[in-house]
């Protein structure tokens, strides 16, 4: 996926090298449910795990995509979707510290989008967050999710539920 200032490149074990480093910065955590990765060969396990694109059942895509950023030369994060059988997507996205503040993620996620509705068949978008995450909610909101509704907190530490966003294609 091209877009003016990234390509988006399907997730494989060999990124693990170019995004451990970005990836292990323990900010990066603080409204997500998971920590760092534990080392760069744990990583590329994952990803080597996720580049199969479905789960170990068949019914649900796993897409991810690292991107690279085309003036940089460097890869600055990640974009992610599970799309099940009635066509919700649900997205995520991370970008590295050096990455934010660029719009570099708005890019990138309107970017996945549009490959979902038009080469995976996605009907609607969903994106949980932790209702401290600001920035978050500023690119749903830029991009035209509306806020739907709550779930239970992704993390023990997280003192309110997250926030349900949604988007129709």
């Amino acid at each position: 996926i091209e877009t003016p200032r990234l390509r988006l490149e399907p997730l494989i074990e060999l990124h693990a090298r170019e995004l451990f480093a970005g990836l292990s910065a323990p900010a990066l955590y603080a409204f997500m449910d998971e920590a760092p990765p534990t080392s760069e060969a744990a990583l590329a396990g994952r990803y080597r795990f996720l580049e199969a694109r479905r789960s170990p059942d068949g019914s649900e895509l796993w897409l991810n995509w690292a991107l690279f950023g085309r003036e940089s030369q460097a890869y600055l994060g990640t974009v992610q979707a599970t799309v099940g059988a009635a066509g919700d997507a649900e997205i995520a996205y991370v970008l590295l510290p050096p990455a934010q503040g660029f719009c570099f993620a708005s890019e990138a996620v309107a970017a996945m989008l549009a490959a979902l509705r038009n080469s995976f068949g996605a009907r609607a978008f969903v994106a949980h967050v932790d209702p401290r995450n600001r920035a978050s909610i500023a690119l749903l909101d830029r991009l035209g999710f509306t806020r739907t509704g709550t779930r239970a907190a992704s993390s023990p530490a997280q003192p309110e539920p997250d926030l349900v966003f949604r988007r129709s294609p």
